[in-house]
């Protein structure tokens, strides 16, 4: 799916944690606690870090969440199974789309020219994917959303807890059922980098709807959430980091970018569209719209850095951005297009 490298957006989160934080190893102990955090071989020796996975599949359920408050049956359910192993089929289909990669399998289950057909057809799997599918990827194509391993950039501080079972029947502690965790404590910071590529303006709001929801320490990570581990607070990191200067950094490729004004951010659907479609869907190349771009305060420069042009996003033009993006956001979810419209604009206008 697309070729070209047409915009990017980067950035470093910190991730501080606000009480007591377990991303569990997995791995069985033969002694100390039960349950301890994953670790690396880094720097020399093994420190904890919360896996770029982990966080990936964090930002996706939240995302999942928001999409489905702001309208019912726009984001898929991505472990939908088939059918007849639904117990509450039509309870979840009452939120939730069908899985997006389970509904592409079906299609093409018995029917070899089709799956070829799609398989080439990579413009018309993104315009029929759900939102967040769009972001974070299907198992019919890879995600536009890069989250790295977040690593220690503070001490790692452990502290060790009890916990036992609770006997339901005289409320008190259960015989033989006591166990110990060991948790990150509460002061640690982790840095992990995000990086999303040929993104649409409201891509960038859906990733803004979570790192200010971290920012305001509302999202948990790891085991142990209903027990009070968990809490973490994040922030775009401002300091440069290997050349690449801090805040939130967008960039295009110099000489392909000369389209672009200088006051304006374009995204996907304005690179790809030359002009609005003629549609009443207004849906253009891979599902795109041609007005995906936002107006940019002054001062934002283009600043040369190898074969890209960087513009960087810092305190009042990063929460310029951050509320421009995040309007695109709510009103592209608002006025999504159902399946049936967009199958009819992919007959209409041939590729999308």
């Amino acid at each position: 799916m697309l070729k070209q490298l047409l915009n990017e957006a980067r950035l470093r989160l910190r991730i501080t944690t606000t009480g007591p934080l377990l991303v569990r190893s997995g791995l069985p102990t033969v002694s100390g606690p039960d349950m301890t955090p994953v670790l690396t071989f880094r720097n020399g020796r093994q420190e904890p870090f919360l896996p770029g996975s982990s966080l990936k599949g964090v930002f996706r359920s939240h995302v999942e969440k928001i999409v489905a408050s702001l309208r019912p049956r726009v984001v898929c359910y991505p472990f939908a199974g088939s059918e007849e192993q639904e117990a509450d089929l039509e309870e979840r289909r009452r939120t939730y789309r069908d899985s997006c990669g389970e509904s592409f399998n079906r299609e093409v289950r018995h029917n070899e020219t089709l799956r070829r057909h799609l398989e080439a057809r990579t413009d018309e799997v993104y315009a029929r994917s759900c939102p967040v599918c769009r972001l974070f990827g299907s198992t019919w194509f890879i995600g536009r959303l890069t989250i790295t391993d977040a690593y220690l950039v503070s001490a790692p501080i452990r502290e060790q807890r009890d916990g036992v079972g609770i006997d339901r029947l005289t409320g008190g502690a259960a015989h033989g059922v006591k166990f110990e965790l060991e948790a990150i404590s509460e002061g640690v910071a982790f840095e992990c980098a995000i990086h999303l590529r040929n993104f649409e303006i409201w891509q960038l709001g859906m990733l803004f709807v979570v790192l200010q929801d971290l920012e305001d320490g509302l999202i948990r990570i790891g085991s142990g959430r209903s027990r009070g581990l968990g809490w973490v607070k994040g922030a775009i990191s401002q300091e440069e980091h290997e050349g690449w200067p801090g805040g939130f950094v967008t960039a295009t490729i110099r000489g392909s970018d000369a389209r672009e004004p200088i006051d304006e951010l374009w995204g996907l659907g304005r690179w790809l569209n030359e002009q609005p479609a003629a549609r009443e869907t207004n849906l253009g190349r891979y599902g795109t719209w041609y007005d995906d771009l936002v107006k940019l305060p002054a001062g934002i420069e283009r600043r040369p850095r190898g074969i890209r042009h960087l513009r960087v996003f810092t305190n009042e033009a990063l929460a310029q951005l951050r509320e421009e993006a995040i309007g695109h956001f709510i009103r592209r979810i608002q006025e999504w297009p159902d399946e049936s419209a967009v199958r009819a604009a992919l007959a209409a206008g041939g590729r999308v």
